[in-house]
């Protein structure tokens, strides 16, 4: 496919090279505040040699002047046209509001307010390394007002969902109509402002960027056939790899749930809707009546009846180890405000995890209806086919045999919000999306401990027999991850020898957005920018080449950045892009879940069950590290 335009939510500046007077002595920690600030600039202009001053943008008693050229210091002009701009705005008496953090450049208006939360337009101001340009990003976002529950009406607000309450196609339209509102209506009263005394302008057209594509995702199925749709693929070819044992299935609910039940095993079955899933058997190859069948009835949902219901499960395992067995909770709306200790949902999952059972939640509420139902249900099944030990399909690599580490972190916190554990964990698969296994790298009571740990559990992986045959290893650090962990993985993998790495971290929260010419203003799918030598704005989700219809929500853009380590170079950057685009087909959570990689998606997900499952006295983190997914 031909490289294509996106318009990046980005305004440039009209003047590029330009100096500008800032006040500075050399740095004194102790005078570091709201107003002064720590950047490294040269001794004199012209200098290659920098050290670091304490620098003011106002007369400052004790410092020096000195002319500073946008080019001098990009992250110091980044600081003053924030500052030089909000200081134009607030002299026009415009309100506003600001960033809270040192590195937070956001000025933020507020477009309309709702009873329940704020339209804002925001300004950011960037530096566009790859075409060496200053200027500000433009975004816009709803800001929820603070101790509001998301609901419908939130969703419809936020423009996840359209204002009947349906996935909202439109999501790209809204935000570029939103953006170029304020572009044509407000953006003249403050788009010209000096920067000590010389007037700069802020452009109002969104820069137009040349665009990349990665290959379409490739999908195989039985005999390592291929598709390009995980649904028609599987359901024309049939799976990669089928479960090889007989099964039994363990429905657990409430006597009242019962008609509930029926419902969901005869959509399971598939006589309920043919035409949407055409049943366990004839889509997985799983036998699936009710000879397979076993049932729980739970007395409440009191901690003791929920530990006795997983005893009975166990018991229906123990029968016939030769058979496999999942467990089906049909679980009520009504446990969202207990603790993970307390919920039947956290005891269901931790009892029945340990003991190697994986366990099916279905929601009452989310699923118990005719229609809601007919088109979950394919979902749920495969998931349950995945947790049982079958692989859906895998997906045709970038790379062969590479090794894809999702590493993700999460903590513990005391009642005073201090900080009481902290965990790191890997979700392993390889380039084609085969789930490997979970591990669980680091879990101590301070941070010197779980750094080291962390460091030293990587290396470890590496020595395993199951990880030594591989060459090349892709480690995906999600947004959770920080700066000293990220240091400490890269000090690690200096110590695995014969391994190509490349450690890839991934923002999905970012402020980076793009529209495309086409009349839903939505990128190709596969379609990407580059910010910079190491940067990528990438789509995972998006217009489908020759199906340009949309039918729900199109996800945003993901930023990708290669975190560098001495003699890694930047020449098979693609690849590794490509097989991050491939993960995200791999997802076996539903057919349709494609925005985000699953070595960052199901670590998400592992740190969330971590977290819950820490509350549990007898919690020993090896139960959980298995090849099934159990956390699907």
């Amino acid at each position: 496919m031909e490289d294509q335009k996106i318009n990046l939510n980005f305004l440039r500046l009209t003047q590029q090279d330009f100096n500008f007077i800032i006040y500075r002595k050399e740095y004194v920690e102790a005078e570091i505040n709201e107003h002064i600030h720590k950047y490294s600039l040269p001794q004199v202009i012209g200098s290659k040699d920098y050290i670091n001053f304490n620098v003011s943008f106002e007369p400052t008693k004790g410092y020096e002047e000195f002319l500073c050229n946008s080019f001098t210091n990009i992250k110091f002009t980044l600081k003053a046209l924030y500052f030089y701009l909000v200081k134009e705005i607030n002299q026009k008496g415009i309100d506003i509001s600001l960033g809270e953090k040192f590195y937070d450049r956001s000025i933020n208006f507020t477009i309309k307010t709702h009873e329940r939360g704020r339209e804002i337009i925001s300004l950011d101001s960037y530096y566009f390394n790859e075409e060496n340009i200053f200027g500000f990003l433009i975004s816009s976002r709803f800001k929820v007002n603070n101790g509001e529950k998301l609901d419908k009406e939130l969703l419809i607000l936020t423009s996840s969902l359209n204002k009947y309450g349906q996935s909202n196609k439109d999501f790209y339209s809204d935000k570029f109509h939103k953006i170029q509102g304020f572009i044509d209506n407000f953006l003249p009263q403050i788009a010209n402002f000096k920067i000590n005394g010389i007037e700069n302008r802020i452009e109002s057209t969104l820069l137009p960027c040349r665009s990349g594509f990665l290959n379409k995702k490739e999908y195989r199925f039985k005999n390592n056939q291929p598709d390009h749709n995980q649904f028609n693929g599987l359901r024309r070819l049939g799976p990669f790899e089928e479960v090889n044992q007989k099964v039994k299935y363990v429905f657990i609910f409430e006597e009242k749930f019962k008609s509930f039940a029926n419902n969901l095993y005869l959509s399971l079955v598939g006589k309920s809707n043919p035409g949407t899933f055409s049943g366990m058997a004839s889509f997985f190859g799983l036998p699936f009546g009710t000879s397979d069948l076993h049932k729980v009835l739970l007395k409440s949902y009191s901690k003791e009846d929920v530990i006795n219901a997983s005893k009975e499960v166990i018991d229906i395992r123990n029968v016939d180890l030769d058979f496999k067995i999942i467990a089906i909770f049909l679980e009520p709306d009504r446990f969202d405000n207990i603790t993970p200790y307390n919920s039947p949902y956290y005891n269901i999952k931790y009892y029945l995890t340990k003991e190697n059972i994986p366990v099916q939640v279905v929601r009452d509420d989310k699923i118990n209806n005719a229609n809601t139902l007919k088109w979950s249900t394919s979902n749920i099944a495969l998931q349950i086919f995945s947790k049982l030990g079958g692989t859906p399909w895998i997906l045709k690599p970038s790379q062969n045999e590479c090794l894809i580490l999702g590493i993700g972190s999460s903590y513990e916190k005391r009642e005073d919000g201090s900080i009481k554990k902290y965990f790191a964990y890997s979700v392993c698969v390889d380039s084609t999306g085969l789930y490997k296994k979970l591990d669980i790298l680091a879990e101590e009571t301070t941070k010197e401990k779980y750094l080291r740990k962390l460091g030293e559990n990587l290396v470890d992986l590496f020595k395993t027999p199951e990880y030594e045959n591989y060459k090349k290893c892709a480690l995906h650090i999600s947004e959770s991850v920080t700066h000293e962990a990220i240091s400490t993985i890269q000090i690690a993998l200096t110590n695995i020898a014969n391994v190509e790495f490349k450690v890839l971290k991934f923002n999905t929260k970012n402020k980076f957005f793009g529209f495309s010419s086409h009349n839903t203003y939505v990128p190709y799918e596969s379609a990407y920018i580059k910010l910079s030598s190491n940067e990528y704005l990438v789509w995972f989700d998006g217009l489908v080449r020759g199906k340009e219809n949309i039918y729900q929500k199109i996800g945003n853009p993901i930023h990708i950045k290669f975190l560098r380590s001495d003699g890694v170079s930047d020449k098979n950057d693609l690849e590794y892009l490509q097989d991050a685009i491939n993960l995200s087909g791999a997802n076996w959570r539903g057919f349709n879940a494609k925005q985000t990689p699953i070595s960052i998606y199901y670590a998400k997900i592992v740190a969330d069950y971590t977290s819950a499952f820490n509350n549990f006295e007898e919690f020993d983190k090896t139960h959980f590290s298995n090849n099934l997914p159990w956390f699907l």
